[in-house]
């Protein structure tokens, strides 16, 4: 604004971070589906939702029966809950087994893939992952190793 000094302008803004504009609620019906190299995924908590949280995102990963997720890393740290289903994990050169219930956490930096290990139904996790703040810095970063696809069951 015009006439505005300094000081009086860094205080307007910061008052207008804590005005939050974004949505309270994200119906069931509305929620979007999509498929990535991770494989079926979908958004709940992120811009592109228009629930626009400052410090973590959110959504939900659908692994098919005995498929599994693309193996990759990120820049950001990430926790997961078994909604339903049973698993595994690689998380690095560690293996660990989930059921319905179970949380997870995936480090910074570190190679990981869900695996479906029930060969008749669909596994799904709702993931908590810290990746605003790493893309409002620009020191955000996905590698992708190997896409989606078909598990090898033990």
């Amino acid at each position: 604004m015009s006439g505005e000094t300094f000081y009086e302008s860094l205080m307007r803004r910061q008052a207008e971070t804590y005005t939050y504009r974004g949505k309270l609620i994200i119906k069931a019906k509305d929620v979007q589906w999509h498929e990535s190299p991770q494989g079926r995924n979908a958004v709940l908590i992120d811009e592109t939702t228009g629930m626009n949280a400052k410090f973590f995102g959110a959504m939900i990963t659908e692994i098919p029966p005995g498929r599994m997720s693309g193996l990759h890393q990120h820049t950001f740290e990430a926790a997961a809950f078994v909604l339903e289903g049973r698993g595994r994990e690689i998380i690095g050169d560690q293996v660990i087994d989930w059921e319905e219930g179970d949380t997870f956490y995936m480090p910074p930096n570190v190679p990981h893939r869900h695996i479906n290990r029930d060969p008749e139904k669909r596994a799904r996790i709702l993931q908590i992952e810290a990746w605003p703040i790493p893309i409002f810095m620009g020191i955000s970063r996905l590698d992708q190793f190997e896409p989606a696809g078909p598990a090898k069951l033990d």
